[in-house]
């Protein structure tokens, strides 16, 4: 289901509220952390919020790095049964929730995934230990990254507006959300044509070489849908590159509100992004926490879609206002059952103030 959670106002005011030491805090438990890759910026954001909310709850943090292979990924899972960590958050790439699950369900440790799904809810009769899902409403984000991208292109001389589209990962749910957002878009705008698609993987290097080559058989590429920010970061070095000038000689829109990303929509170059959901690591870290506090999931807030914020260059002065550095005011104990009896919930949906 989707939640939507409180605004930025009710997220000070809980932070401000009365918080207590637990009654009965689990002794520095231990959560593993497995992520896709290191090398996007979006997956560093993630952790370094992880690591804040370890330091205030009293957790110890231990990260792997799947290094974009779909092995190192159960492998690194393998690691983290076998060392009896008390918890485990996840992301499954390349379809390795199930694996993930049954390792750490032998084990009887309980899961969180984070920004993409399994084909399954949380606390199945097969996966008990699957507690909750907090990720991204990718398909919604994809939608609006399309509709601002075809809103900016002129059509062409016979009046279609050409598009590339640089996509993330093959097979993941967020891959797949995001485009089919895209194509909720293009069904709506027969006028855009699709020239051409390729998977960037959600890192920056990939997808410039692969748009490098997509463009280069398609030169009248208007505009680009990239699926992350690394992707469209990517997109913008093969377009300086090549001599032309990104946001104007095409327009690129991406995803994540990585710190360059948005530099680039402040500059121009990028015309819209949009995120936020780097905080979902921060928001599973705390579920888990109270989970091993003897706060349990209740099925009903079990499988959690977050709303994400939009960001387009008239947006970037009051961003940087709301949100010093890129980053909400959070304070994880406030959000947390097990110091604040009264807390609701350990998510909150970024949102401008004004």
């Amino acid at each position: 289901m989707r939640t939507f959670l409180k605004s930025m106002a009710a997220g000070l005011m809980l932070a401000a509220a009365a918080v207590v030491a637990p009654a009965q805090a689990a002794d520095e438990p231990t959560v593993g952390v497995v992520v896709p890759t290191l090398d996007a910026q979006f997956w560093n954001s993630y952790v370094d919020f992880m690591k804040k909310g370890a330091g205030e709850l009293g957790v110890e943090l231990v990260v792997l790095n799947a290094d974009n292979k779909p092995d190192q990924m159960i492998k690194s899972l393998e690691d983290l049964v076998a060392q009896g960590v008390d918890g485990i958050i996840f992301t499954p790439y390349w379809a390795t929730a199930v694996p993930g699950l049954t390792l750490a369900n032998q084990s009887n440790i309980p899961v969180i995934l984070t920004d993409t799904y399994a084909d399954f809810a949380p606390q199945t009769e097969q996966f008990p230990n699957y507690l909750a899902f907090i990720g991204p409403s990718d398909r919604d984000a994809g939608k609006q990254m399309a509709e601002a991208l075809f809103a900016a292109l002129e059509p062409a001389a016979d009046g279609k507006k050409y598009i590339a589209v640089v996509n993330g990962t093959a097979g993941t749910s967020v891959a797949i959300d995001r485009r089919a957002g895209l194509q909720d878009a293009l069904d709506a705008h027969p006028e855009v044509v699709v020239v051409g698609e390729v998977d960037g993987n959600f890192v920056r290097d990939t997808s410039q070489t692969v748009f490098e080559s997509l463009w280069q058989g398609n030169p009248n590429v208007q505009g680009v849908w990239a699926a992350n920010g690394g992707t469209a970061t990517g997109v913008m070095a093969a377009i300086t590159g090549a001599g032309k000038v990104p946001g104007k000689d095409i327009i690129v829109v991406g995803m994540d509100l990585n710190p360059e990303n948005i530099d680039a929509v402040e500059a121009g170059s990028l015309l819209f992004d949009i995120g936020g959901h780097w905080l979902q690591g921060g928001f599973a870290l705390v579920t888990m926490y109270d989970h091993l506090n003897g706060h349990k999931v209740p099925a009903e807030k079990a499988n959690i879609k977050l709303e994400l914020l939009p960001l387009t260059q008239d947006r970037v002065a009051q961003f940087k206002a709301d949100f010093p550095g890129g980053v909400p005011v959070y304070d994880f104990k406030a959000h947390s059952q097990t110091y604040n009896k009264d807390a609701e919930s350990a998510v909150f949906e970024m949102k401008y103030s004004k």
